[in-house]
């Protein structure tokens, strides 16, 4: 019974999806940072564990957050979810994601600083609304989480220039990445709305899939797939590596091959099975892309 109670936190929390939450914490905070040598590496890496907690207690928050009021579309589409198989209550779950919410709050403020605590809140608005409201709201809720992953990055940048560097080591390179992960998160948003629109009919969640159809939602995101392109010759531009040029081509290159595979089913049962794929292949794409910013940002 309590390895059951175990797993399911586990399986709510996420925990591989907060570990790349704090690689994209760490790929804002290493385009501010002066990594002189490698031999400070360790000690900007434990700053970076330092600054990184209001931003984990928060996506941890989300994806609780995101189980309680999924209920009843994961009674369809999920049923293996923590909520639905009853191993973690509502109630205790509502109550947990509060407390984050709260303790990012009170952390920021006390141990980091004034604007770096105005954007945790800005980001606690962000998960909350896309959870409570615009998940069922189409494009834009596609748009709200989305802006939440690229706002990890940064916040790595803000949070360790206002505690370790200076506000004025803040700069403009973080936005190249942000967008990257931005489009890149839009795209897998799109294509998550094709598996899950079953249960999204049934309860008139205004995405894509649902009001345009699986094809055209297949289209746009590939369309956002080909516009990270443009991001990635400027970034190319700016700080030019072999190593992120692979990297990121290929995260591109699987993101676009999953989506078409959505794009020529035949039929809607075949563009929810492809579709799942597609999901697990865009997330290992997701995976590479954060990884080719870690070098970007590691001047590597």
């Amino acid at each position: 019974m309590i390895l059951r109670k175990i797993l399911a936190w586990i399986n709510i929390l996420r925990l591989h999806n907060i570990l790349l939450s704090f690689i994209g914490v760490l790929i804002g905070v290493f385009i501010v940072a002066e990594l002189s040598s490698y031999n400070d590496l360790s000690i900007i890496l434990m700053k970076a564990l330092y600054v990184s907690i209001p931003a984990l207690l928060v996506a941890s928050a989300g994806y609780i957050s995101n189980d309680y009021y999924d209920i009843e579309t994961d009674k369809i589409s999920k049923p293996w979810r923590p909520l639905v198989r009853g191993d973690i209550s509502p109630k205790t779950a509502r109550i947990a994601y509060i407390l984050m919410y709260i303790s990012a709050f009170v952390y920021s403020i006390c141990l980091i600083g004034f604007l770096t605590t105005l954007f945790v809140l800005f980001n606690i608005f962000v998960v909350e609304s896309y959870n409570s409201f615009f998940k069922r709201k189409g494009f834009i809720g596609n748009i709200f989480v989305s802006l939440a992953t690229a706002n990890l990055m940064i916040y790595g940048s803000l949070s360790y220039a206002e505690k370790f560097s200076g506000l004025e080591s803040f700069n403009l390179n973080i936005a190249y990445p942000s967008l990257f992960a931005f489009l890149l998160t839009l795209s897998r948003e799109i294509i998550k709305g094709v598996e899950d629109i079953k249960g999204d009919i049934i309860i008139k969640a205004e995405t894509l899939a649902v009001k345009l159809g699986y094809k055209k939602a297949a289209l746009i995101a590939l369309l956002i797939e080909i516009m990270i392109l443009v991001i990635l010759i400027l970034m190319f531009y700016i700080r030019f590596s072999m190593y992120f040029v692979a990297l990121s081509l290929l995260t591109i290159a699987i993101a676009i091959y999953s989506t078409q595979m959505i794009f020529r089913s035949n039929d809607l049962n075949e563009a929810i099975h492809k579709a799942g794929m597609s999901r697990s292949l865009t997330k290992i794409s997701l995976i590479i892309g954060v990884l080719s910013f870690l070098i970007w940002s590691l001047r590597i």
